[in-house]
């Protein structure tokens, strides 16, 4: 049981360094420590975080055909935040795709969402629940930042959907889902949170407090450790670690912290913003592409999202 096949898709949109230092008063220095790739992926006009999250199933689906009455669950991972109040995103997205046999739901952990999902799934399929579940990760990061406000933490966020297909069959694993813990620490609640802006939801920030910094490496530090443990592995067996594209400082810190070479990592900042919880299969993406990942292979994705939460999973490729 495991990860049969993913996909990703990016919208069509583009953001520059320039347009948001006209914004936000930074200038092109400060702002190329957030954003060394100059542009970032956005949502153009028209286009949705789910219509995104479909399409990546649909390649997806296209890709690697399933019965789609055998798809018995559907979860749609990211940060409550739709678009669309009081609807289900998942739901639209099975009917959109022809899967009437589903149970469909949203799971809201933010940036962390999307691995939280990928573990559910994969319990449920492993349960023998479902045969097929489809996990759709997707957000509207970039809409939710206002540049005025100076939050300059924020201004990577960018936008980009996933899916992933989860199989009851071992012969079609091409990821196991080995293990995975996460944590969450209810102090940093109000760090962040949204408000209602001229009939937009923005991000806003409230009092900050000194140690989200440490907390995030010692919450990756900390799960790392616990989730090797618990399938009797250690840190020199792990061939890759993937981690949330949030704060290039703190991925650096968490891998110098393991006495880990960054070459066992995947760094995307010099190519695009910081995608939610798109971000660890997009690295995944380029590890195979290049032809850098093998059979056996075993991988960490560390991921956290507000509230604050971190989680760290445990993957192996077949």
């Amino acid at each position: 049981m495991g990860i049969a096949d993913y996909a990703l898709a990016m919208p069509s949109g583009k953001r520059s360094v320039d347009e948001v230092g006209r914004v936000s008063g930074y200038g092109p220095e400060k702002l190329g420590q957030v954003l060394p790739s100059g542009t970032f992926s956005v949502l153009a006009e028209g286009e949705t975080a789910w219509g995104l999250g479909r399409d990546a199933a649909t390649r997806l689906l296209d890709r690697s055909p399933v019965p789609l009455d055998e798809i018995g669950l559907v979860l749609y991972a990211g940060s409550s935040e739709w678009g669309t109040p009081f609807w289900s995103p998942a739901a639209k997205i099975a009917g959109e795709l022809g899967i009437t046999q589903a149970h469909c739901y949203e799971v809201s952990n933010f940036c962390n969402a999307g691995m939280v999902a990928v573990k559910l799934a994969d319990d449920q399929v492993r349960a023998g629940a479902h045969r097929y579940a489809l996990v759709v990760v997707a957000d509207r990061l970039s809409e939710l930042v206002e540049y005025g406000t100076g939050y300059i933490e924020l201004f990577n966020f960018a936008d980009g959907a996933a899916a992933v297909l989860l199989t009851a069959d071992p012969g079609d694993v091409r990821y196991e889902v080995l293990g995975g813990a996460h944590h969450t620490d209810p102090q940093w609640v109000d760090a962040y949170y949204g408000e209602i802006k001229d009939g937009e939801v923005k991000v806003e920030r409230g009092d900050k407090l000194d140690g989200l910094g440490e907390a995030f490496l010692d919450n990756f530090t900390t799960l790392t450790h616990k989730v090797l443990a618990d399938i009797g592995r250690e840190v020199a067996d792990v061939a890759y670690f993937l981690v949330t594209h949030g704060n290039q400082d703190t991925h650096r810190k968490y891998l110098a912290g393991l006495g880990v070479d960054p070459s066992r990592s995947v760094f995307q900042y010099e190519r695009d913003g910081h995608l939610g919880g798109a971000d660890p299969l997009q690295a995944l993406d380029e590890l195979e592409r290049e032809g850098r990942i093998g059979s056996g292979d075993l991988v960490i994705v560390a991921t956290a999202g507000s509230g604050f939460t971190w989680g760290v999973t445990a993957l192996r490729r077949s």
